[in-house]
Parts: C-alpha cells; sequence; structure tokens
C-alpha cells in the first residue's frame, strides 16, 4: 500500500523541526505517523488481542513544539486507516472518530445554554490565573461544569465515538487545566469499551521503576500518574525493524 507520509508534499516539515530544540528535532514525526498506520492496520490491534483483557487505551506523546506536524498528519493517518487494504477475509477497513476535546467542551456549554455566560463571567472571575481551582474562581468554576466529578465531558466523548472502530482523542493542551487527561482517561476506563482509545498527547508519557507511568503535559507541567495506557509508538510490528521510527 503506497504510504500517504510522502515528505515531499509537505516541504516545510524538515525545515520546521530545524529551528527545534535538539531533543525534540530528532523525532521524525512524518516517520512515526508511519509506524501507527502499520500498528492500527493490525487486525490484533483493532480487536484488542495479545493485551491479556486490559483496556485499549494508548498514548502518542509527541513534542509540543510539533504539534503542527502532527495536525498536520492525522487527517491523513484517518484517511489511510479507512481505505485500508485488509489482509485477511474476515478483516474490513475501520472506521476512525476523531474527537476534540475543545470543541467537546464548548458544545457542552452551547448544549446547556451557558457558554455566553461563561465568558462574560472571565473578566470577573479571572483576577487570579492558576492552575489550582482553589486560588482561580473562572477555573473553579470550569471544574464545576466539566471537572472530575462530573460525567458530561465522558459521555460526550462516549457518544461521539460509539460507532466507531478505532477512537482518536486530541485537543489536550487546549483545555487544560479544567480537563485533565489521566483524569479523562480513568472516567473513561469501562465506559468506552472493545476499539482502541488512542490519546494524541502533546508533552511525554514516561514509565519507571521507580515512578510507575507518568503524563507530563507540554514536557514540563507536573506530572500526573496514569498507569493503564500503553505507548502506542513502542509496539512493533510484524517485519518491521524495532524501534526503527522512533
Amino acid at each position: 500500500m503506497e504510504t500517504p507520509y510522502n515528505s515531499a508534499a509537505n516541504p516545510d516539515s524538515h525545515s520546521t523541526a530545524s529551528r527545534l530544540p535538539q531533543r525534540n528535532r530528532n523525532r521524525d514525526i512524518e516517520g512515526e505517523f508511519q509506524h501507527l498506520l502499520a500498528v492500527m492496520e493490525q487486525y490484533a490491534f483493532r480487536h484488542g488481542e495479545g493485551i491479556a483483557g486490559e483496556q485499549q487505551f494508548y498514548i502518542y506523546d509527541y513534542p509540543p513544539e510539533r504539534q503542527l506536524e502532527v495536525e498536520e498528519h492525522l487527517p491523513r493517518l484517518i484517511k489511510a486507516l479507512q481505505t485500508m487494504q485488509p489482509q485477511q477475509p474476515d478483516d474490513y477497513a475501520p472506521s476512525v472518530c476523531r474527537v476534540d476535546l475543545y470543541d467537546v467542551v464548548l458544545g457542552i456549554l452551547r448544549k446547556r445554554g451557558i457558554l455566553e455566560k461563561v465568558l462574560k463571567a472571565e473578566p470577573r472571575y479571572h483576577t487570579v490565573i492558576s492552575s489550582n481551582s482553589s486560588q482561580d474562581k473562572f477555573l473553579s468554576m470550569l471544574d464545576s461544569i466539566l471537572g472530575a466529578d462530573t460525567k458530561q465531558l465522558p459521555e460526550a466523548v462516549r457518544q461521539a465515538g460509539d460507532n466507531a472502530d478505532i477512537l482518536f482523542i486530541t485537543g489536550v493542551g487546549a483545555v487544560y487545566p479544567y480537563v485533565r487527561a489521566h483524569t479523562l482517561l480513568n472516567t473513561l476506563q469501562g465506559l468506552v469499551d472493545g476499539k482502541p482509545v488512542v490519546l494524541f498527547y502533546p508533552g511525554t508519557f514516561q514509565t519507571s521503576a521507580t515512578v510507575g507511568s507518568t503524563l507530563t503535559l507540554f514536557g514540563c507541567l507536573q506530572s500526573d500518574n496514569y498507569y493503564r495506557a500503553m505507548r502506542i509508538r513502542y509496539l512493533d510490528v510484524p517485519g518491521e525493524t524495532p524501534n526503527q521510527a522512533r
């Protein structure tokens, strides 16, 4: 199958990468998306085989400075998956749903008829800007509407991806700090089942023997512990050189 990730179609990608810090410049986003496609084309991946009954939750972490490249490759990845040629008789091209959390949040506020009220309240409530809801009154208000104790956001995500075979979640950075990735993934456990859920995360997802698995948004904010997702860019594909694109 001809790959949709052709660098000739994106002449600016390499020049953009050359201006980034060295640690992120070495990440081959185009190659990583080729690998993501190879992983997701696998029947075993899409049907939860070989993961010992664990939830099919995956995280693709990437340097936040490479956001524009990721945004460019996402629709190509979706198109490639939905038009793929199945490799076995009982397989089929999957449907893919991309859920942008920022759009979901706006949809919830509109549905409740409070979007304009929230926007008008921000100048009054945002006298202190903080990621701590006890200090930031505007954040506290958003927490009460969209936070961990409410079911509106995870239910909206579930409904959006209900008929899809693969669910992509994006927009994590745009909804921080009133929506946090680890909290959302925890609330989606058992709510979204029977399909791979892939969170595109602008930051780092690391695993160590001492601290377990941690999510660090933008590679610099305070880490959050999350244990159940798998790092999708480290999954191997039959016939592919291990770690060749990672």
